[in-house]
C-alpha cells in the first residue's frame, strides 16, 4: 500500500472508529437454535481479544446467524473471573494464565480451551523514561493473577533485569492503571490495547509491545457442559468470530471495529493512536503446546495453577478450530 493511500486509510478509519459506525457483514454458517437453552453469554473485558464478539455483537450478525449472544464487558479479570464461577457467562474471553487460576478450583473443571484469539500486551511508562532499563527501581501497574506479570517477567528478563529491579503495584483494572499513570502513583503499566493507545495518547510512552500477530495467550474458553449440548452454537460462534477478524485484517484498521470500541468508554485521541496501527491478525486455531505449558508452568510456579499440566485434557475440539 503506497505512503499516500494508507494515510487516506487512516483517516477514514479514525473518523469511523469516533462516529462509531460498523459495515454489516452476512454470514454463511448453519443457523442453530436460539431457546433460552443455547444462549451464550460470553464475559471479556474491554481489550483487541473482545473486539471480535463486540464487532458481532453491534452489527447483529449473532442474531443473523439465528444465535442468541449476549456480550458482558467486565473491568478487570477479577470480575471475570467472578462472573465465570457464579455461573453468570457460560462462555469467556480471557488468557491462558488466567484460565489456569481458573481451573486450579475444582468446580471450575469443566472450563475448556477452545482456541486462540488476537491480543498483544504492552509496556506502557510516564514519558520521562526512555527505556526498560531506566524503570530500575521504579512502580509498575499489573494484575498478578493474569498474563501481565508474566509478560513483564519476560521483557525484564530480555532486558537483563531481574524481577526484584523493579515494585510491582497490583491494579486490577486496565483502566485504573492509565489513570494512576496519568496522576503519576506509578511509572508505568502493563495495559493491552484500546487502554495502551489511549495511554499513549495521553502522554505515556510504549517501551515495549508484544508482536501483534503472534499468538500472545489470549484465548476464548466455554464451559463444555453446555458446548456438548450446543454443538451447532459454539461452532457458529467461532465461524463468527473469524468473519469478524477477516474483516479487520481485510480494513488494516481498528477503524472498523468503531462500535464495538465505543461501548469501552475509548477516548477521542486515543483513536488517533490506535488507527494508525496495521492489523494482521490470526483467526480463531489451535492453541501451541508450548504456550499452554508455558503458561501453566508459569501460572504453577506462582501458585495460581497445582496438578498436573495436561494440554488435552483441557482442550475441547471444535469444528474448524485447526
Amino acid at each position: 500500500m503506497s505512503r499516500k493511500l494508507r494515510k487516506i486509510g487512516i483517516i477514514i478509519a479514525t473518523v469511523l472508529l469516533i462516529l462509531g459506525t460498523l459495515p454489516f457483514v452476512s454470514l454463511t454458517a448453519k443457523a442453530a437454535d436460539s431457546d433460552d437453552a443455547s444462549k451464550i453469554t460470553i464475559g471479556t473485558v474491554k481489550n483487541t481479544a473482545a473486539i471480535p464478539a463486540l464487532m458481532a455483537d453491534a452489527s447483529g450478525d449473532f442474531t443473523t446467524q439465528n444465535i442468541s449472544v449476549e456480550v458482558k464487558t467486565f473491568d478487570s479479570n477479577s470480575q471475570l473471573d467472578s462472573a465465570i464461577k457464579d455461573g453468570t457467562v457460560n462462555a469467556a474471553v480471557t488468557n491462558l494464565v488466567s484460565y489456569a487460576g481458573l481451573v486450579n478450583k475444582k468446580a471450575n473443571k469443566s472450563w475448556k480451551l477452545v482456541g486462540t484469539l488476537p491480543g498483544y500486551n504492552g509496556l506502557v511508562a510516564n514519558k520521562k523514561y526512555k527505556s526498560v532499563k531506566s524503570l530500575k527501581g521504579k512502580t509498575i501497574a499489573l494484575d498478578k493473577k493474569d498474563a501481565s506479570k508474566q509478560y513483564l517477567l519476560s521483557v525484564l528478563k530480555k532486558n537483563k533485569m531481574k524481577s526484584s529491579s523493579v515494585k510491582i503495584k497490583q491494579v486490577d483494572g486496565q483502566q485504573d492503571r492509565v489513570n494512576a499513570l496519568k496522576d503519576g502513583s506509578v511509572d508505568a503499566a502493563i495495559l493491552e490495547d484500546p487502554l495502551m493507545s489511549s495511554a499513549k495518547a495521553n502522554g505515556g510512552k510504549i517501551l515495549n509491545r508484544q508482536k501483534m500477530s503472534a499468538d500472545n495467550g489470549n484465548v476464548l474458553i466455554i464451559n463444555s457442559k453446555f458446548a456438548k449440548k450446543n454443538v451447532s452454537s459454539t461452532q457458529i460462534l467461532v465461524d463468527t468470530l473469524n468473519k469478524e477478524i477477516k474483516l479487520l485484517n481485510k480494513t488494516d484498521s481498528y477503524g472498523m471495529a468503531g462500535t464495538a470500541l465505543n461501548k469501552m468508554n475509548y477516548d477521542q485521541e486515543g483513536a488517533k493512536v490506535l488507527t494508525k496501527l496495521e492489523l494482521t491478525f490470526k483467526k480463531v486455531h489451535k492453541i501451541k503446546k508450548s504456550d499452554f505449558k508455558k503458561a501453566f508452568k508459569y501460572a504453577k510456579s506462582h501458585k495460581l495453577y497445582k496438578g498436573k499440566v495436561n494440554y488435552k485434557a483441557h482442550t475441547l475440539k471444535v469444528k474448524n478450530v485447526k
